[in-house]
């Protein structure tokens, strides 16, 4: 089976469950989203870098956040190609982006950790001693918030950037 007939088997299963970016914030903000999901494969840090960068371009044109959506996406995406069932064999992950006129939101919802039982959830621990937390400074560093929180099987990383107000015309 190819990675495309398992996504469409995936996303019709609607794979996530995965909530709404935050069930608190007033619709009115918002002017426009997207929702995008692929395959979990070497490509997909690419293409969501892409579709990031795109979306930006048309809702909001401001350079210095287009670069730091885009930097700070690839690195929700490789964080849940690397450490995720989302980068196995058969694995998707979904993208959410968000943008109002004061801020943008971009999530990226993947399958959760795997544990030793094959069962997921945000208690796994890495195995070994490996060098991490590098793309969480770097998300932090170009974003004015982030974070990440778990559902029953999937783990969702986000961010937020302030978008600077228009320049005044005089």
């Amino acid at each position: 089976m190819s990675d495309s007939q398992r996504l469409q088997e995936y996303a019709a299963a609607d794979p996530f469950d995965a909530p709404d970016l935050e069930a608190s914030e007033p619709a009115e903000d918002a002017t426009d989203h997207t929702v995008w999901s692929c395959v979990g494969n070497l490509t997909a840090v690419r293409s969501i870098r892409a579709r990031v960068r795109e979306f930006l371009e048309r809702s909001c044109p401001h350079h210095a956040t287009l670069d730091d959506a885009e930097l700070a996406a690839s690195e929700l995406a490789t964080n849940a190609l690397l450490h995720s069932r989302s980068g196995q064999v058969g694995g998707v992950m979904t993208l959410f982006i968000r943008s109002g006129r004061e801020r943008v939101r971009v999530a990226v919802a993947d399958q959760g950790e795997k544990r030793a039982d094959g069962t997921s959830g945000p208690d796994t621990v890495r195995e070994g001693n490996g060098d991490y937390g590098r793309g969480k400074l770097i998300i932090e560093s170009c974003t004015t918030r982030s974070g990440e929180y778990w559902t029953d099987s999937t783990h969702v990383a986000w961010f937020e950037i302030d978008v600077p107000p228009p320049p005044e015309n005089p």
